[in-house]
């Protein structure tokens, strides 16, 4: 028997192996992975079982007879969206609009590979957007060929910029590698053919999730001191060529993140300057468009495009730019990031520091604005020109609203759209400096946009303000919010520098200190301020009570351990705090960095006790551990979850619905929700599909767009940032709609997206994925968004909640970030609060009818107002120690209890290292973002923790219930699963494996008998 062993054992042994790998993957395959198996190979429909011949299941319709025709909309819709949020940023000369049939030479690698996304969750499809050229040809244009040709298969095309952010920041690639000059003028007839044509520079930047942009571009192919969003020597040089040999040049910058744009003015034939950033699918048409000056219809129109974020001569002289990127804590793996800047971010910097050097403010020190700010935000050029007239403030009324309204005139001879924008200006007192509370010199508060005026046609502008946004968080002395006592002035402005322009004159008027000579135009006036476009409010007592109280729960300090003691905070009382990068909060260290300033990590000490609190997965709920669920699980109740849709979520029948679920259901639904939400087969709820992103709905394999039918594909659609520059409401409720259509013919439920976070830097790689510098803004854009969704059955999860507002290092162990309760609340939950209170959508569904003796004999159509925001993602990063997505104080005492949520809240893609299941469910969250079940967490065994799940199975089926993802759903229907492909491999697998296995066992049998012979005749020898 020796003898046979030791012949034989690698046989046996790969046997062995092969058994235990068999049985190893087919528990996996069926149970941890079936779900990432599921969504990487794919599967065929799901059906429903059950008769519904009688009864209208069809509780959310496409408005669209046919895909083609739906695609067919969604593309002049794309165009329009692109059109609308083009910024003309200079048109000297009336260069633009140019004449249909111009030939137009296309300069720049990039010219023929647009920016027309981001990398990420933001991407789609771009393989299917239009190009330069064709949107160019398509709406009235010649593209000079020979020059196109250079660039996309000749000499040019060997050059071309880096993708940025790889594999989420796994590497880096910032290089731009434009193509040089004298490779482009090496070629004589190439030259030849920019005669009688007009020269276009496409000056491209991307941007992805996982990476910021680089602040230092020593290590890709630039100089230290060197940034990304600026041109570098190759660019210059082509474009100094341009301005020598072109009489008109046209620079297209292509960026979603701001750039710095003040070089424009050393070349006298740069005639005009658009911003453009990710466009879209169809965006170049809607360039064409805009050049051309008539839209798809053939009719006139002109740029109406506003700037979001403030265009400023060195994108460093941000205060929020002394604290970003890459920061580590000495001799560990935690970073952080330090909101110093307090709620000074954009323009609420730049324009409040303007105003108190104009007005003489103590510690103001020298400050030069013109040589500044390039573009203010707000900013926008037309084809024609406007004139405002009777300006009004009406009265507040009982719920705090303030109707203004502005005649607006076109006095030019093209048609076109204008954008009144409404500041405020809240007094700045010494109980705000007693109490560290910051004030903007000018806060948007509304905005409105008028309709297509011929020349010389007027309409009366109608807002509607509310003095909720008017008031400031008081975290020191009241700890709550505070309207105080005061005069407010209301103005109308073209953009944030004539807003506090005009708030000038008019406190120069009434006798206030004000330096007349020291004011700056606004790009937009003819004049430094207009004092007629200024109204007030004065509030005659100091009102702590009426906002200190929000869904009924009091209002009142979360975030107080945000704060670090040594931690410096920018104050206007004191504006030479930021000399000598004198908020920066470490020191530049020795590890290499090379996107980071200077190319090295800057670094602070960690002390015991903070890395003790950073190690504690601690979920701040004081409660933890001390709950039990009293309810007893896997009852009988005859309801299924169709029965809920439409009631409210406090009704009764929730807990009969919860009941009847089992621990392992509730296990699976909190613990793989990644891209989906597991069918629960107690209560007949079906598994829904919840796809990635802000800019249209993608595949979780590769992103790419998801398939609508008929070989169409889901739009990949402007970016937020573009989208926000139209100013235009109408276009983002249409667009989340459009999205909700897409999710109808692609069977998509949930949609990760959109984004509201804030653009704090112009250098956060996902910039492209939020709104805007401003939180009002963001907010309103958010609101719309999330409405358009929800009327088409497709619940948003608005994300990333919250202060994710830089890539670098958000996810190892969680991005540390510190601030304080009023940045945080004035400027980062914000727009989350504005998308998610008093939004309401109506949801239809059927009232069943009983007999006597409780039988459903028929249904009863209805409609229900139930919230339109169902769905939060929280984020990678913590506020103070503690990550967002468990943090008991941001996701049930601000998000659940403050603003009355009873949504979903999904944490972003699992990081094990430090997301725990246990942590998020105590803190208030519902489930994880992650494909596969590692079993980290077991909620049989956690008994302490099953009132945490149940509510969390509560608030996500509540959000599925009011889906389209029960149409074709009433009492009685069964979801069937559709068959999962990748059990053709596992069974493929299991036969060849078998077969092999079958092979060695008769190979090892065989010699065993042999051998067993063999010894039984040596024995009878």
């Amino acid at each position: 028997m020796k003898k046979y062993v030791k012949k034989n054992w690698p046989l046996g042994l790969t046997n062995l192996v092969l058994i235990v790998f068999v049985i190893v993957l087919n528990i996996l395959a069926f149970t941890s992975f079936d779900n990432i198996f599921e969504q990487f190979f794919g599967y065929s429909d799901h059906y429903l079982v059950g008769n519904t011949e009688d009864y209208n299941v069809n509780y959310v319709e496409s408005k669209f007879n046919s895909v083609e025709e739906l695609y067919a909309y969604e593309e002049a819709k794309c165009a329009e969206i692109a059109q609308a949020g083009i910024v003309l940023l200079k048109n000297d000369n009336t260069l633009l609009p140019l004449n249909s049939g111009t030939t137009l030479s296309l300069f720049s690698v990039s010219s023929t590979n647009l920016v027309s996304g981001g990398s990420g969750s933001g991407s789609g499809s771009f393989e299917l957007t239009a190009d330069l050229k064709e949107g160019l040809e398509a709406t009235g244009f010649k593209v000079n060929q020979k020059l196109w040709d250079f660039y996309k298969f000749g000499n040019g095309s060997t050059y071309g910029r880096g993708p940025g952010v790889i594999n989420y920041g796994a590497d880096l690639d910032w290089s731009i590698n434009e193509c040089p000059l004298n490779v482009i003028t090496a070629d004589s007839s190439l030259v030849a053919s920019f005669q009688g044509t007009t020269a276009v520079f496409v000056l491209s930047r991307t941007g992805g999730e996982g990476g910021d942009e680089a602040r230092d571009m020593a290590a890709y192919g630039g100089k230290s001191g060197e940034h990304y969003l600026e041109p570098n020597k190759e660019e210059l040089e082509i474009i100094d060529y341009l301005n020598k040999n072109f009489s008109d040049v046209i620079i297209l910058i292509n960026s979603n993140n701001a750039m710095e744009l003040g070089w424009v003015n050393n070349y006298e034939n740069i005639n005009a300057v658009l911003n453009f950033p990710g466009a879209g699918r169809r965006g170049t048409y809607g360039l064409g468009y805009l050049l051309r000056g008539k839209g798809a219809n053939g009719k006139e129109f002109s740029p109406s495009g506003h700037l979001v974020d403030t265009l400023v001569y060195d994108n460093f002289s941000s205060p929020a730019m002394q604290n970003m990127g890459d920061y580590n804590y000495e001799n560990s793996n935690y970073y952080y990031v330090v909101y110093s800047e307090g709620i000074y971010i954009g323009y609420k910097y730049y324009e409040t520091r303007y105003e108190d050097y104009v007005t003489g403010r103590e510690n103001t020190g020298t400050y030069d604005y013109a040589n500044t700010v390039t573009y203010p935000f707000g900013y926008g050029m037309s084809y024609t020109s406007f004139e405002w007239s009777d300006y009004k403030v009406g009265n507040v009324d009982k719920d705090g609203n303030i109707d203004v309204s502005i005649k607006v005139k076109n006095t030019g001879s093209v048609k076109g759209k204008d954008v009144v924008q409404i500041y405020v200006n809240a007094p700045y007192t010494e109980y705000d400096k007693e109490n560290n509370i910051e004030k903007a010199s000018v806060s948007l508060v509304g905005y409105g946009k008028t309709k297509l005026l011929n020349p010389n046609e007027s309409e009366t502008v109608k807002i509607t303000l509310n003095l909720k946004d008017f008031i400031s968080y008081d975290s020191k002395n009241k700890k709550t919010y505070i309207l105080e006592d005061g005069t407010y002035f209301i103005t109308a402005g073209y953009d944030a520098h004539a807003a506090i322009n005009n708030v000038l004159k008019k406190k120069s008027s009434l006798g206030q200190s004000v330096d007349i000579t020291k004011m700056v135009k606004s790009l937009s006036e003819e004049v430094a301020g207009n004092a007629d476009l200024v109204g007030t409010y004065v509030q005659s007592t100091f009102d702590s009570t009426t906002y200190s109280k929000s869904n009924g729960v009091a209002v009142t300090n979360q975030f107080d351990d945000a704060i670090l003691d040594d931690m410096k905070q920018l104050s206007r009382s004191n504006w030479s705090i930021m000399d000598n990068d004198g908020l920066r909060y470490g020191t530049v260290g020795t590890k290499n960095s090379p996107a980071e300033i200077g190319g090295k990590q800057f670094s602070h000490p960690l002390d015991r006790e903070l890395k003790a609190k950073l190690d504690s997965r601690s979920s701040l709920n004081p409660n933890e551990g001390k709950e039990y669920l009293d309810v007893e699980l896997e009852q009988n109740h005859d309801i299924d979850l169709i029965d809920l849709r439409g009631l409210a979520f406090d009704d009764p029948k929730w807990n009969l619905l919860l009941s009847q679920m089992s621990i392992k259901e509730l296990h699976k639904l909190v613990a793989e929700s990644g891209y989906c939400s597991p069918s629960v087969s107690s209560i007949n709820k079906p598994k829904v599909r919840d796809l990635d992103g802000p800019a249209g709905l993608n595949k979780v394999v590769g992103h790419g767009s998801v398939e609508l039918g008929e070989d169409y594909f889901s739009m990949t659609w402007p970016t937020e940032y573009i989208l926000a520059c139209t100013w235009d409401e109408a276009l983002a409720y249409e667009m989340g709609q459009l999205i909700g259509e897409d999710g109808l013919y692609g069977d998509v439920q949930g949609w990760y997206g959109p984004g509201m976070n804030i653009h704090r830097t112009p250098f956060a790689g996902r910039n492209f994925e939020y709104y805007s510098e401003d939180s009002y803004l963001s907010g309103r854009f958010g609101y719309q968004q999330v409405a358009g969704a929800s009327s088409m059955g497709l619940y948003a999860f608005i994300k990333h909640f919250a202060l994710n507002d830089q890539e670098t290092h958000r996810d190892h162990l969680g991005l540390i970030t510190w601030s304080n309760e009023q940045t945080i609340r004035e400027i980062y939950l914000k727009p989350f609060e504005m998308t998610i209170k008093d939004n309401y959508q109506e949801v239809k569904y059927n009232e069943p009818v009983y007999n006597e003796n409780g039988k459903i004999v028929d249904y009863v159509e209805k409609t229900a107002l139930l919230p339109a925001t169902f769905g939060v993602m929280s984020s990678f990063n913590r506020i103070g120690t503690t990550w967002a997505g468990g943090h008991y104080r941001l996701l049930t005492n601000v998000l659940r209890n403050e603003w009355g949520y009873n949504g979903f809240v999904l944490t972003d893609y699992e990081v094990r290292s430090y997301m725990y299941t246990d942590q998020s469910l105590a803190a208030g969250g519902d489930a994880k973002l992650t494909t596969v079940d590692w079993g980290d967490f077991s909620l049989k065994d956690s008994p302490e923790y099953h009132l945490y799940a149940y509510n969390a199975a509560h608030h996500i089926l509540y959000t599925v219930v009011n889906s389209a993802g029960m149409n074709g759903f009433v009492h009685g229907v069964r979801y069937v699963n559709g068959f999962a492909y990748y059990k053709l491999i596992i069974a493929a697998v299991d036969i060849v494996c078998g077969a092999a296995i079958i092979a060695l066992s008769t190979i090892l049998i065989r010699k065993f008998l042999r051998i067993k012979k063999e010894e039984k005749e040596v024995e009878q020898v």
